[in-house]
């Protein structure tokens, strides 16, 4: 699995570079998702629209990225999953972004996180689930520095490339008055889910 994430930034397509290059340099940014294997695919999917709710409510910018990656790698319980991820920048700069994207990395059962500082140098692979060996929970595993359009050797890939960035940047505040409702009910939902 650290091979995966030695070259992470070389998972992304020509047609998004430009635009993700200059949010990672920019901003602190992430990248993760709500899925997991055991999952029913139509579940999944609603896990990540809720997480993507979950980003969109506290300001940050999200975009979805296709991709794939081996769960609990080198485990007689590995798994090769093809999942919808969720590029995350921290557009407003909060203090808090490692936290709560760690938080949120957690709550939704994920192995790790992808954190990437401003600038793209030095990103890691931070542990969020405290039965998973790689990474240990709660600790960062450096994956190196940026690298923009390259292939890499340890991924599968997803129609032919190992990530596919599908829209623009999604806001809080580019979202319509209708999509803004559905943000805050899928975010009471989970709320309301949590506090019972």
């Amino acid at each position: 699995m650290k091979k995966l994430f030695d070259n992470w930034g070389k998972f992304l397509t020509e047609s998004g570079l430009s635009r993700v290059f200059q949010h990672i340099i920019d901003r602190d940014s992430a990248i993760f998702s709500a899925f997991r294997g055991e999952y029913p695919k139509k579940e999944n999917f609603v896990r990540n629209r809720e997480l993507k709710a979950r980003l969109l409510e506290q300001g940050y910018g999200v975009t979805k990225v296709d991709g794939s990656y081996v769960e609990n790698f080198n485990t007689p319980a590995s798994l090769e999953v093809s999942e919808q991820s969720l590029f995350v920048s921290n557009r407003h700069d909060d203090p808090g972004f490692f936290n709560n994207i760690a938080k949120l990395g957690e709550d939704y059962e994920q192995d790790s996180v992808l954190m990437i500082p401003r600038g793209g140098k030095d990103a890691y692979l931070f542990g969020t689930k405290e039965t998973n060996e790689f990474p240990p929970y709660g600790e960062g595993l450096s994956v190196g520095n940026l690298k923009m359009g390259e292939e890499a050797e340890f991924m599968s890939r997803v129609k032919g490339r190992p990530f596919t960035f599908t829209e623009d940047l999604e806001t809080y505040e580019k979202l319509s008055r209708n999509s803004r409702w559905a943000v805050k009910k899928l975010v009471e939902k989970y709320k309301n889910r949590k506090n019972k």
